[in-house]
């Protein structure tokens, strides 16, 4: 059975969705740390850089939009409309009759944008001038005008039905249309109420527009708990359930309005046990942040994050098999395919990802792999391109990035290795030591030096190597003394005075990864 779970506590909101009893998705909302995704605000162009034919857009936060070319409705181009499969108008192209952006917007002039992607690392919010108001059975696009019928309903004469009722609605209304999943098998008057509801939220939305009152935020998409609500609670999940009243009481609210037949499905917990803990989530949910993921083969996979792509190595490990090797290899890879969906999901990767699968011999196993992993990542609301895999076993894909993944959004970079990962062994710190101690005798003539440094190169420095410090402080005239800090990083290194103790000069190796 699939569940939605969702704790409240003072500080944060967290929602999971358990599919048979294992985390599929992780949501986390901290208070005063909302998304703005979705959110229509009336924006002052702060910039224009044609270089990159984008705006820098000032909604009225701390730190200014980003508004590429593509994303401004005057365009000949159709947006960027997760996840749907649109029908397109013909004739239209996208990269054909695209204006500069010099010529369509002008310094302080005032522009409706809608939040596409929150601030992530160094940009800022990810700005479109394609407006998006989603429902429960359909996306409202005032700025464009076809009508798109989501890919995963695919029986031809249901997408047919779905069509026609998105059509009959748009004879007095030129909007553009796209019926989520959501809607397939749904009936026509649930579909055009939620349509009526998306279109008086629209002529709100142009109201305050037009009163021009300086106010910058014109429409506030729904908080984490509600869209959650809205765009994940469907007939197939069996049961919602928090443990905080006002966050229940809000949802049956929501659903009366919407989906009065789900009320029934929802409830309150009050158990002792805090309810993440009851339900097996947080277990789960400490796993989500491991770099290494076991397979139930014994078999492992390996996360790694970079600034430009994910990187994710198959390995048998222990997994050793009872037959050839390449019926050990398939299997490993088969059973990670399964995993590194469910990976993606939990952890809510983005980007560029790169799935490292051990090499294979025989096509048709090839074959087995790239469908099981195409049928994988079918469960994924996200919007995921796949490649076929290379000749090296590899399979590149792209998966649409809106926030911060779980990693990122939980974790900080780590402050010793400075996000590299890894630091110089004692040995290197130790040579590093002699030479950079050569190197400041020659640029000072101080007779007695104190050397600091972390306790295990200080240790290497006294015993292990001793005899090479004093041959350096003969040759160089000069009393050295070594001195063990606890509270040093193990790159750093540090000259007094042995008269003032004055630093003479820090000879720590940079941090920097880079």
């Amino acid at each position: 059975m699939n569940e939605i779970v969702i704790n409240v506590e003072s500080l944060e909101t967290r929602i999971a969705r358990v599919e048979d009893k294992r985390v599929a998705e992780l949501r986390i909302e901290r208070h005063g740390e909302q998304s703005l995704v979705g959110n229509v605000y009336r924006g002052r162009v702060d910039s224009i850089v044609p270089g990159i034919q984008a705006a820098f857009v000032d909604i009225g936060i701390d730190r200014n939009g980003f508004l590429y070319v593509g994303d401004i409705a005057a365009t000949e181009s159709t947006g960027d409309f997760d996840l749907e499969d649109v029908d397109q108008p013909k004739g239209k192209n996208r990269k054909q009759h695209r204006t500069s952006i010099e010529k369509m917007l002008k310094k302080n002039q005032s522009i409706m944008v809608q939040v596409q992607k929150d601030t992530l690392g160094t940009k800022g919010v990810r700005l479109t001038n394609y407006v998006t108001l989603p429902g429960r059975f359909v996306v409202l696009m005032p700025t464009v005008q076809q009508i798109g019928i989501s890919r995963k309903i695919e029986n031809p004469k249901e997408r047919d039905r779905l069509k026609n009722i998105l059509r009959s609605f748009r004879k007095n209304k030129p909007y553009g249309l796209i019926l989520r999943t959501a809607g397939e098998g749904k009936p026509e008057e649930e579909i055009l109420a939620d349509l009526k509801y998306l279109n008086k939220q629209w002529d709100r939305i142009k109201k305050v527009m037009e009163k021009d009152d300086g106010t910058p935020l014109l429409h506030e998409d729904l908080g984490a708990v509600l869209k959650t609500v809205r765009d994940t609670f469907t007939e197939d999940v069996g049961r919602l359930t928090t443990d905080n009243k006002e966050a229940l009481d809000s949802i049956v609210e929501f659903l009366d309005v919407y989906a009065p037949g789900l009320k029934q499905r929802c409830r309150i917990y009050t158990g002792r046990k805090p309810l993440f803990e009851r339900m097996g989530i947080e277990e789960q949910f400490e796993s989500a942040l491991q770099r290494r993921v076991s397979l139930k083969s014994g078999g492992h996979i390996v996360i790694d994050q970079t600034e430009a792509l994910i990187a994710i190595d198959v390995n048998t490990g222990k997994f050793t098999g009872r037959k050839a090797l390449e019926d050990t290899v398939f299997k490993t890879n088969m059973e990670a395919a399964e995993e590194i969906a469910h990976q993606m999901r939990l952890r809510d990767l983005g980007g560029i990802i790169v799935v490292d699968f051990i090499d294979m011999e025989q096509e048709s196993n090839r074959r087995k792999l790239l469908q099981t992993f195409k049928e994988a990542i079918k469960k994924d609301r996200a919007r995921i391109t796949l490649s076929d895999i290379g000749e090296l076993g590899m399979v590149e894909l792209t998966r649409k990035r809106v926030k911060h993944d779980l990693v990122r959004q939980l974790s900080q970079t780590c402050p010793y290795c400075s996000g590299a990962g890894r630091v110089r062994s004692v040995t290197t710190m130790t040579f590093d030591a002699l030479r950079r101690m050569e190197s400041f005798f020659g640029r000072s003539k101080e007779k007695g030096l104190i050397l600091q440094a972390h306790p295990d190169v200080a240790r290497r420095l006294r015993n292990d190597d001793k005899h090479l410090l004093e041959h350096l402080a003969t040759e160089f005239e000069r009393q050295v003394e070594v001195e063990s800090l606890s509270d040093f990083h193990i790159q750093e290194l540090k000259v007094l005075s042995v008269r003032s103790r004055k630093l003479l000069e820090d000879l720590s190796v940079s941090r920097d990864p880079a």
